[in-house]
């Protein structure tokens, strides 16, 4: 016998206020790509919210944590290469991709958001 789960309408005014949030978190990241501070109030916001919002946002929102703990990862070990003279050019390419990775994933994240999709694989590398 197998159990389905149902769950419980939703207010849509809430549900709104949630895809606001997870759009907002979307478009810091986009500024992060630029400004740097504005990627650390996104995750702020996701971890904050990621409990409380239903399932399909709440992809969004673990999409979003992984894409800034990843990046990081990705900006530490690029500036380690940098600080070895040899390998400098190997870092400030991987500071690229890194800038690269995390517009590509906020635009797609951001697109499946606006068609009201969650995130197949938020935990994911790739989009």
């Amino acid at each position: 016998m197998t159990q389905t789960i149902f769950e419980p309408e939703s207010d849509r005014t809430a549900d709104r206020d949630e895809r606001l949030m997870a759009g907002l978190g979307y478009i810091l990241i986009l500024l992060g790509n630029i400004i740097g501070v504005t990627t650390l109030i996104a995750v702020i916001i996701a971890y904050a919210r990621k409990d409380t919002s239903p399932g399909w946002l709440h992809s969004h929102y673990v999409f979003q944590i992984r894409t800034f703990w990843v990046a990081i990862f990705g900006i530490i070990a690029s500036t380690g290469l940098i600080m070895t003279l040899i390998l400098s050019p190997f870092g400030f390419l991987g500071f690229g991709i890194v800038w690269l990775w995390v517009l590509i994933r906020s635009i797609i994240g951001l697109i499946r958001l606006v068609d009201g999709r969650g995130n197949a694989d938020p935990e994911g590398y790739w989009v």
